[in-house]
């Protein structure tokens, strides 16, 4: 039996990341209304993240051990469950718990569709595409599930039952067409990676998931507390409108990255040329700063949000495509080298609510607030590139 095609698994992975970010973003609109504290809602956006980072390297062993069409159908049925629990419960106990499962689900499925995504292009023969246009088109999959998830919460987010029902329809929608599929022998992961070894590789890897932990801090803290921030701040105007502004960000956010993934999918300048890629990811600092600044001077534009959230965006591209690149650089299998890669950004996924809700705490639920804390973690993550990059320079990257 040959693995799904390429173009249907990037359908499955849009709408796994679609049902998981929805339920996610959907819950946190949820806690905001029910009256809970910056710190409430962080710690159980983080408490579903734990979901994530604790399941997703046992996943990568799971697909390679059970198979990868098998595992990613445990996932997709995992994250309909927690649809179907909020959307039936309509509490915020209940949003916890559809989190935690549409966190959950998708540690175990997308390990698993890299290892299909791998042997899909294998099995449609002829010379393999370079790694670079590989990462890429595994990327705009998600992403572009991402990018839909935070354009409904604009449209559809006033209504949790409907939100979460079609959360859970795009999750069972992913287990009809893997169903299909659940035959599909598990493949041994190949012996050596895409590439030749090279020596600055493991300093380059060491560096890019280090970053993208960094990166996913500073990404999570936003997407769970910008909706409370602007509230807080009582800038986004009359009620209901600041879910709208959060809505702009973010889906500005993950427009960004798409962006970028289809930019570093055709150019391989950035290859083994760590301050080309270093310099990719600036937008960083801009774009936090304009979000603190946009604080600072109680401006609610959506416009100028929305900038903000593009050059974030833009720039998490970039370290996203650098961490897995070089994980897929290592000689071992793609499920595993993605379920490592993963591994970091759940960490970082679930650090960044919690630090950035005790940071808001102390000073205040404000978007300056946000702002600050989102620069500070920028600045960590390019300056901590910035000392690293020298000594992988001198191990031969340009």
């Amino acid at each position: 039996m040959r693995p799904p095609p390429i173009p249907v698994l990037q359908l499955l992975n849009a709408l796994v990341a679609f049902g998981s970010m929805f339920i996610a973003t959907q819950s946190v609109s949820v806690w905001r209304g029910a009256g809970w504290s910056a710190w409430h809602i962080s710690l159980f956006m983080a408490l579903g993240n734990v979901c994530y980072a604790g399941l997703v390297a046992q996943g990568g062993r799971l697909a390679d051990r059970y198979g990868r069409a098998r595992t990613g159908l445990v996932g997709a049925a995992i994250g309909c469950l927690g649809g179907l629990i909020a959307m039936i419960w309509r509490e915020p106990a209940a949003a916890v718990v559809g989190t935690m499962l549409g966190f959950g689900g998708p540690a175990l499925f997308f390990p698993g569709c890299a290892g299909l995504f791998s042997d899909a292009q294998g099995a449609a023969g002829g010379a393999p595409p370079p790694l670079h246009r590989k990462v890429s088109g595994y990327n705009l999959g998600w992403a572009l599930g991402n990018f839909a998830a935070f354009t409904a919460l604009g449209l559809l987010g006033s209504d949790p039952v409907l939100s979460y029902g079609v959360a859970a329809a795009a999750f069972f929608a992913v287990g009809a067409v893997l169903w299909r599929w659940r035959s599909l022998p598990p493949l041994p992961p190949p012996p050596e990676g895409d590439r030749a070894p090279h020596p600055a590789l493991p300093r380059l890897t060491m560096m890019g998931r280090t970053s993208l932990l960094c990166a996913c801090v500073l990404v999570m803290g936003m997407i769970a507390l910008c909706e409370k921030a602007l509230d807080g701040d009582r800038i986004a105007g009359p009620v209901g409108v600041e879910r709208t502004l959060a809505s702009v960000l973010l889906a500005c956010f993950s427009a960004g990255y798409i962006v970028t993934f289809l930019i570093l999918g055709t150019w391989s300048g950035w290859v083994l040329r760590p301050w080309r890629l270093w310099a990719c990811q600036v937008g960083l600092i801009a774009g936090t700063a304009g979000v603190l600044a946009l604080g600072r001077l109680h401006l609610g534009n959506a416009w100028l949000l929305g900038a903000c959230g593009l050059l974030i965006g833009l720039s998490y591209g970039a370290t996203y495509t650098g961490s897995i690149f070089y994980s897929l650089r290592l000689p071992h299998g793609a499920a595993r080298a993605a379920s490592l890669h993963e591994t970091y950004l759940g960490c970082g996924y679930t650090a960044g609510p919690l630090l950035c809700g005790l940071f808001l705490s102390a000073v205040g639920t404000t978007l300056a607030s946000l702002g600050l804390f989102l620069t500070a973690v920028a600045v960590v993550c390019l300056g901590f590139q910035a000392a690293v990059i020298p000594g992988a320079v001198r191990l031969g990257a340009r």
